[in-house]
C-alpha cells in the first residue's frame, strides 16, 4: 500500500476502443500520438480484458471492482435500479471518504448516462464530448484553491460513435472526413465467418440487424467502416491530448497518476463483426496505460493478464493509501511483478440484450496461451484457441479430439469460477467436464431453470 504523499488520480476513458487501435500497438492505419506519448512515459498493459464487452456492465465493474453478474448488471438496460447497483463502497465513495475531491465529466453509463451526486462525484459536464475538455479545465483551475488531492474522471464517447456511422445516422461531435476507399485500410486477416464458429453469434447478429447496420456490407463497405473507426479513435486521441496538456499547464502532471483505458472494443471487421458483445479478442481486449512519474516504469509493455473491471479499483486504492474492501477479488497493478504468477487466467462474461425472444449468454476463459469460449446454446458453442499461434481466432481447436484434455481443463476452470462467484445464469448452461460428480450436478440442477 502507498504510504507516501497521496497523488492526484486522473482516469481517462474512451468508449469502444480496441486494444489494437493505438499507433504504439503496431496498427499502421491509426495515428494516436498523444496516447503513444503517454505509453512511452509509462507502462502499457497489452493484455487488458474487460469483464463484459458492453458499456453499462463493464463500467459498473470498473466503479465497484465486482463482476457484472454479482452486480446484476448484464445488459445496457439492467434489471435493477441505479441506486440498487451502486455498492456502498464504490470507487468514488471510497475516494471521497478518504478526503479526495472527486469530479466526473462526460459519459458515466454505470448506469445513468451522466454521473450524479449520488454516485460520489462532483458533476462537471454531462454525457457528450464537445464540452468535456472545458469541464476538466475548469475543475483543474479550481483545484489550485483546494488542499485536497483530486480523483478526476474524463470519459469520452468517441469512438463509440462508429455505431451511428454503421447505421448511416448523424455523426456526433462533428463530421468525419469524406470516405476514400483508395486510402482505407485493407480487411483484417481474420475477416469473414470462420469454420466451426458458434451458431448463436450469427443468429444474434441477424436478429439485431438494425442495431449493427452491417447486414448488407460488401468488403468495400467494411474497409470504409475501418477507416471511419480509425478517424474516430484519432479524434478521441486529440481530445485526450487536450486533457493531458491542461494537466501539464496547470502544474499537476508530476504529482498525478494517469490511467487510460476503454470499456470494451469493437469488432473492426474481424470475423465480419462490428460493435461489441461477442467474445472476440477485438471486443474484449482494451488499451490500458498508466503513467505516474517516479513510480510507474517508463516505456514498458507489460504482457501479463489484467482484468480492467476488477483491477482498476484496487490499483487506485493502493495509490491513494486506501484499504481495499475485503470482497474485492482484483489486484493492484502498482504491485504488479513480471514474476507474479498468481493470475493465470481472466474470465469475461457476455449476454445479448433482453427482449421478447430467448437470448444468448457466454463466458470466456483467457489464459496465458489458450482461450476457451462457451455460449449458452447452438452448434459449435464451444471454442478453443491457441492465441500464440492463432491470435486472430481462426482455428477452433475444440472440434479436434487431440485437444480434449485441454478442453476439459478449461471446462473445469470455468465451472469452478461460476461456482465460486455464484454465476447462476451461466452455471446451468456450461458444458460440464466429464469428471463432474453427481453431487455437483445435483447442486447445479436442483432448480433446473
Amino acid at each position: 500500500m502507498n504510504t507516501g504523499p497521496r497523488p492526484n488520480i486522473l482516469v481517462i476513458m474512451t468508449d469502444q476502443q480496441s486494444s489494437h487501435m493505438l499507433g504504439c500497438a503496431g496498427t499502421p492505419h491509426v495515428r494516436t500520438p498523444h496516447l503513444d506519448a503517454l505509453a512511452e512515459e509509462g507502462t502499457r498493459f497489452e493484455r487488458a480484458y474487460v469483464t463484459f464487452p458492453l458499456c453499462v456492465p463493464s463500467r459498473s465493474s470498473m466503479m465497484t471492482g465486482m463482476t457484472p453478474h454479482e452486480l446484476g448488471v448484464l445488459s445496457n438496460a439492467p434489471a435493477r435500479e441505479p441506486d440498487e447497483i451502486q455498492a456502498p463502497e464504490s470507487l468514488a465513495h471510497l475516494m471521497r471518504d478518504a478526503g479526495y475531491r472527486c469530479g466526473h465529466a462526460g459519459k458515466w453509463h454505470a448506469t445513468r448516462a451522466s454521473a450524479e451526486t449520488a454516485d460520489g462525484f462532483e458533476w462537471l459536464r454531462d454525457f457528450g464530448d464537445a464540452p468535456l475538455v472545458s469541464g476538466i479545465t475548469d475543475f483543474l483551475g479550481d483545484q489550485a484553491h483546494d488542499d485536497r488531492p483530486f480523483f478526476l474522471v474524463a470519459s469520452f464517447d468517441d469512438p463509440h460513435t462508429i455505431c451511428e456511422v454503421a447505421r448511416n445516422q448523424p455523426s456526433f461531435y462533428g463530421e468525419l472526413p469524406t470516405p476514400d476507399l483508395a486510402s482505407a485500410p485493407n480487411l483484417p486477416p481474420n475477416f469473414g465467418s470462420q469454420p466451426f464458429e458458434p451458431e448463436a453469434l450469427r443468429v444474434e447478429q441477424a436478429a439485431g440487424a438494425a442495431m449493427y447496420g452491417t447486414a448488407a456490407y460488401t468488403p468495400e463497405d467494411w474497409r470504409l467502416y475501418r477507416q471511419a473507426y480509425a478517424h474516430l479513435v484519432e479524434r478521441a486521441d486529440a481530445r485526450v491530448g487536450e486533457v493531458l496538456a491542461t494537466l501539464q499547464r496547470t502544474g499537476f502532471a508530476a504529482d498525478t497518476l494517469v490511467i487510460f483505458t476503454s470499456d470494451h472494443g469493437d469488432g473492426d471487421a474481424a470475423h465480419a463483426w462490428n460493435q461489441k458483445t461477442a467474445l472476440f479478442e477485438e471486443t474484449i481486449r482494451v488499451p490500458l496505460i498508466m503513467r505516474w512519474p517516479g513510480t510507474v516504469a517508463q516505456g514498458v509493455t507489460q504482457p501479463q493478464l489484467v482484468s480492467v473491471g476488477l483491477d482498476l479499483l484496487p490499483t487506485i486504492c493502493e495509490a491513494a493509501g486506501i484499504e481495499v474492501p475485503h470482497h474485492i477479488s482484483g489486484r493492484s497493478l502498482l504491485s504488479f511483478d513480471e514474476s507474479d504468477s498468481a493470475r493465470d487466467h481472466v474470465v469475461v462474461e457476455t449476454g445479448f440484450g433482453p427482449g421478447a425472444r430467448p437470448t444468448t449468454s457466454g463466458r470466456a476463459v483467457v489464459g496465458e496461451r489458450y482461450k476457451y469460449v462457451v455460449y449458452s446454446w447452438g452448434r459449435h458453442r464451444e471454442q478453443l484457441f491457441d492465441l500464440l499461434k492463432d491470435p486472430g481466432e481462426i482455428v477452433n481447436l475444440a472440434v479436434e479430439a487431440r485437444h480434449h484434455d485441454l478442453l476439459e481443463q478449461n471446462r473445469r476452470t470455468l465451472l469452478r469460477w461460476c461456482r465460486e462467484t455464484d454465476d447462476q445464469m451461466m452455471l446451468k448452461r456450461l458444458v460440464l467436464p466429464a469428471d463432474t460428480t453427481d453431487a455437483v450436478r445435483g447442486d447445479i440442477y436442483a432448480v433446473p431453470y
